[in-house]
Formats: structure tokens, C-alpha cells, sequence
């Protein structure tokens, strides 16, 4: 049987061999060591949830003004703020702004955190606010996408301008009873048409006594009533 003998050469290459192993070993070990490490010890920074900062409240009529509400919703709102500091208020003037409100707000996608967070509801007859949030819940805001924490991609539309067409008073019914009301036309506009509705009729009523609110709103001119 043939002896192998060693040379010089193959003892280095040998060594040289070892060295590697070794050496991948280390690396292996000291990779496993700092994805352990990083798992017990780094903390992800915690991601900060939009905030909405209320600047300004009617609290006697529910109605309040936020940091992000639009600036035309901002003017209509103070503009509603003068009708009701007024001595006598002018019920047709104060609707006028309830229904204008309301659908600046309802239309305003932008600027809403979450499909549940449905515009126009301050301003919506108490009795059937349940019912007109899940009506919008199920259609203008269906593919609202969540933006809990500010980082939305999606493009929404922002109304930038709404006018009054006409405003007419209406007999409304209202469970068994027949209610005097306003019925109020408008067209709006937004920053960026993206074939949302452009105009509606809007019916505001009063309820308990003080503030008036909207009972119907038909995205057309020429609404009708059951």
C-alpha cells in the first residue's frame, strides 16, 4: 500500500481549508448573534396617529370647527358663528349655512381619517344620523382608504367653492307630523373634478326647538319626496 506523504505545500493548503471553515463558522455565528440581539433589544419607533385638534365649538348647537377642516369650510363655519350671535336669528339665513356646511363637509374627502369618519353628521337631524352614516359609509365613502397614521396615498376630492341656487320654504314630513322646512339648492366645485357629485337639494328642518338640521339630501335639482 502507497504511503501519502505530506509535502510542505499540502500541509499549508490544508490549514488555508481550516482557516475558511473557521472563519465561516465565526461569521455564521456572529450573524445569528446580531439578528438575536437586534430582535430582543431594537424597538421600532412607534408610528404617531394623526391627531385632530378641535380650534373652535358652538356647543349649545353641536357644531365645532377643526385644525384640519378645509378653509372654505373654515369661513362658511364662522360665517354660521355671526348668524347665531345675532340677536334675531335669521332662521332662513342659519339653514342656508347648515345645508352649505353640510355638504362641504360631506364631499370633503380629503381630509377624513376613515370611512366611519363621515362628514356632514353635525349637521344631520339626530333622529336619522344612524341611517345617513351608513347610507355614506356604503357609497361615497366605500373605498375611503384608512388613514390612522398619515401616510394615505390615495387621491381624494376637496371642495373649493359652493353656491346657493335657491332656497324655498317646503312642508316636510317628519314621522306623523308635517314640518315647516327649507328647501335649499346648491352647486359646488372642487380642486380637482374627479366625477364626484357637483350639486344637490338639501331639506333642513328644526328640531328641539333650536337648531336646524338636514332631514333629506338628494344630489340633484330637481328632488322627490316619498
Amino acid at each position: 500500500m502507497a504511503r501519502v506523504i505530506k509535502t510542505e505545500k499540502m500541509k499549508k493548503k490544508n490549514s488555508k481549508i481550516k482557516l475558511i471553515v473557521l472563519l465561516s463558522i465565526v461569521l455564521v455565528l456572529l450573524s445569528v448573534g446580531v439578528v438575536v440581539a437586534y430582535k430582543k433589544f431594537y424597538k421600532k419607533p412607534e408610528r404617531q396617529k394623526v391627531e385632530v385638534v378641535v380650534l373652535d365649538s358652538i356647543d349649545e348647537y353641536g357644531y365645532k370647527l377643526s385644525d384640519n377642516d378645509t378653509d372654505l369650510y373654515k369661513n362658511e363655519y364662522e360665517s354660521l358663528k355671526k348668524v347665531l350671535l345675532d340677536d334675531s336669528i335669521d332662521n332662513k339665513r342659519y339653514s342656508e349655512q347648515v345645508a352649505k356646511l353640510f355638504t362641504v363637509d360631506l364631499y370633503t374627502l380629503s381630509n377624513k381619517i376613515n370611512k366611519y369618519d363621515v362628514g356632514g353628521k353635525d349637521f344631520f337631524y339626530s333622529d336619522k344620523v344612524v341611517m345617513f352614516e351608513q347610507k355614506v359609509m356604503d357609497s361615497i365613502y366605500e373605498h375611503l382608504l384608512d388613514n390612522t397614521f398619515g401616510d394615505r396615498k390615495q387621491e381624494l376630492p376637496a371642495v373649493n367653492k359652493i353656491d346657493v341656487q335657491s332656497v324655498g320654504e317646503l312642508k316636510y314630513k317628519l314621522g306623523e307630523t308635517t314640518a315647516d322646512c327649507y328647501q335649499i339648492k346648491m352647486k359646488w366645485t372642487y380642486e380637482k373634478s374627479m366625477g364626484y357629485d357637483y350639486q344637490g337639494t338639501a331639506v333642513v328642518c328644526k328640531e328641539n326647538g333650536i337648531r336646524w338640521s338636514v332631514v333629506d339630501f338628494q344630489p340633484t335639482l330637481e328632488p322627490s319626496y316619498k
